[in-house]
């Protein structure tokens, strides 16, 4: 009886050691970190931290209230955290992409496109309003107010429009507008898609027009580039002895705020831009307006005219061309120069961006921190809304510009830039020299079109005044 129990006994035990054994030699596996959770806990830090310091509208949100690590959707948690009046602030998880068509550089065929419906059908037209100089589009020889009735060898259709855009390739067919009616041209135009920066400048000239010089300048992007090019065409005018100007801005949608203010200065009044006066004012989210002034560092606050003496115009009345596109760095430009002499403002009430902002990139938040931190997001961004802006006057303006001269602009009677049978520049032109110009045809003859709202994805710079972040230090306030 013993033997056996202590038989039990070592057979228990080497089945217990057999068992420790086991549970060493395959332990319960411990689960990996979830790569994909990391990164949502960090952009959502970046979202959280971001926003809190440099949002315009950061008192709008009760931070008390939120906890970022326990968000799974950062775009979802991004929104939600946005002011309900705010159309601009954006996030991105390729700001380097932003940063690059910021530039004014993409890839494209150069052009910009509205999309109408033809008749009752559902097939549409491509109504060309400009072409980049020196793109595929303009060595294929598609101009201003040419009709695009055929993509690929078919209809354009709301399922394949974006081709315009996202396809490497593409094959277009003009169409013929005669009696109401629209045909494509046989013979189809192939284009390929480059990488190429979009020079903003499609067209200066000086007409000369009853005893006046008039300078007309047709700008699409105020991108940094571009300000060495301004500079250039006013020289134009200048040794041309430009007596009048004409600053054609109906589908400018921004851009920097520096190349605005080089601009700005060249247009302005010599006296104003000699003493360098405040043409923009900004208002800044509570902290950041105290730490400028308790910093002393009150040139954030505003934005002065810039020496530009071998070129300033030295108008008193200037004339801008403005349509629904007109926007944000471009309604910085109206309202910074009215309060300094007469804006006649031509065309269509504007877009109403009233502010400046910055491309915010987690090496810009976290700048003190080793790269390390946020290497798995380095590349997100947010475009966030800093700054309301307004001139001297404190004009302000939601709903956009309203102007003093309403022209419509007809898709289908579309002239080339600086051709006086535009009705923008027609009506220009008779205010300045006080006489009639030649008028566009009749518009009986259209057919009817049913214009389709698609933004051009390849104008990354609409709706945007930007502003640079500094290379050092952002204010976060941590102890909020």
């Amino acid at each position: 009886m013993k033997k056996t129990m202590n038989a039990r006994l070592a057979i228990c035990g080497l089945g217990l050691l057999g068992l420790l054994t086991a549970c060493e030699k395959d332990p319960t596996p411990t689960p990996k970190p979830d790569p994909e959770s990391k990164v949502t806990l960090k952009v959502n830090e970046f979202i959280y931290e971001g926003l809190r310091s440099e949002y315009l509208w950061e008192n709008t949100i009760n931070w008390n209230a939120i906890d970022f690590k326990k968000e799974k959707d950062p775009h979802a948690f991004f929104k939600r955290l946005i002011y309900k009046d705010d159309r601009w602030t954006n996030l991105t998880d390729n700001a380097e992409a932003w940063n690059q068509g910021f530039a004014g550089i993409s890839t494209t065929y150069g052009f910009d496109l509205r999309f109408s419906y033809i008749g009752q059908t559902e097939e549409l037209v491509a109504i060309v309003r400009y072409v980049y100089p020196g793109t595929p589009a303009d060595r294929a020889g598609i101009r201003r107010g040419d009709l695009l009735l055929k993509l690929n060898g078919g209809p354009i259709t709301v399922k394949n429009y974006a081709d315009f855009y996202d396809k490497p390739t593409i094959v277009v067919n003009k169409g013929i507008l005669k009696d109401k009616t629209l045909t494509a041209e046989p013979v189809g135009l192939a284009m390929t898609a480059v990488e190429m920066y979009q020079d903003p400048i499609l067209k200066d000239t000086v007409i000369n027009k009853d005893g006046h010089r008039v300078g007309y300048l047709c700008y699409t992007d105020y991108t940094a580039r571009s300000t060495a090019e301004l500079i250039k065409v006013f020289t134009r005018f200048k040794t041309a002895g430009v007596t009048d100007v004409v600053l054609d801005l109906r589908y400018n949608g921004g851009g920097y705020v520096s190349t605005a203010r080089s601009l700005c200065s060249i247009l302005a009044p010599e006296a104003a831009m000699k003493k360098k006066e405040r043409f923009l004012f900004k208002l800044w989210n509570e902290n950041y307006m105290n730490h400028w002034k308790s910093e002393g560092r009150n040139d954030e606050l505003y934005e002065t005219f810039v020496d530009t003496l071998g070129i300033n115009m030295n108008l008193n009345r200037l004339y801008i061309l403005t349509g629904k596109g007109t926007a944000s760095a471009s309604e910085l430009t109206l309202t910074g120069l009215t309060p300094y002499m007469d804006v006649v403002q031509i065309g269509d009430t504007t877009h109403g961006k009233f502010c400046g902002g910055i491309v915010l990139m987690p090496k810009h938040l976290w700048w003190d921190r080793a790269a390390s931190y946020y290497q798995e997001i380095k590349n997100w961004g947010m475009y966030v809304m800093i700054y309301k802006f307004s001139n001297k006057r404190n004009d302000e303006f939601p709903r956009g510009f309203a102007p003093k001269y309403v022209v419509k602009e007809y898709l289908l009677e579309l002239y080339p830039f600086g051709d006086e049978r535009d009705p923008l520049l027609g009506k220009a032109l008779e205010l300045i020299t006080g006489k009639q110009v030649a008028k566009a045809r009749s518009r009986r003859i259209q057919p009817t079109l049913r214009e389709l709202p698609i933004d051009n994805p390849n104008r990354p710079l609409n709706g945007k005044a930007i502003d640079t972040p500094p290379a050092g230090q952002r204010l976060f306030m941590s102890n909020k």
